[in-house]
């Protein structure tokens, strides 16, 4: 039996909604990649988006789960300034050798997703197995479930096979 986690960063709850409806689907544990540096205010949002569009990689909180325990990480997080949240990028940079299969869940407003998940496949240093994108507005009005439902059956097919 092939096991899966769902790691994410989430600082709005968006990304968290949708993740932990795939992690639902699929049976898989979840993990919220924690970090401090960032806040819901006027000044957290700047300081966010300096950062993302700069490539900083800010310190995070230890895990939980240990990612190189699970044959499949699923790594999700928002898109700021045009870009994989630092948060994300951070994960990436320290987890993703020892992780064996990676898929990548991205959120956005409405720009830049596939330069995002290149820039994520970089920093991975290998191709996700598949790869999901929604958009805000989809996630404020529940259409996201019929994405969410398709990319957890592509990943439970890739893992039978």
């Amino acid at each position: 039996m092939m096991t899966t986690l769902v790691v994410y960063y989430s600082l709005s709850g968006n990304t968290r909604t949708v993740a932990t409806a795939l992690a639902q689907r699929l049976g898989a544990d979840i993990e919220e990649i924690r970090c401090s540096r960032y806040t819901r205010s006027f000044s957290g949002f700047l300081r966010a988006c300096y950062d993302s569009w700069r490539g900083y990689l800010p310190q995070l909180e230890p895990l939980q789960h240990a990612p190189s325990r699970y044959d499949l990480v699923v790594v999700g997080g928002p898109i700021w300034a045009w870009h994989p949240a630092p948060p994300v990028r951070a994960f990436l940079r320290q987890e993703a050798s020892r992780i064996p299969a990676m898929a990548f869940l991205l959120t956005h407003g409405g720009a830049a997703a596939q330069q995002s998940l290149r820039e994520m496949e970089q920093l991975a240093g290998q191709a996700p197995t598949a790869t999901l994108v929604v958009r805000e507005v989809d996630i404020k009005n529940g259409g996201f479930e019929a994405a969410v439902s398709s990319f957890a059956s592509t990943l439970q097919k890739q893992q039978a096979a």
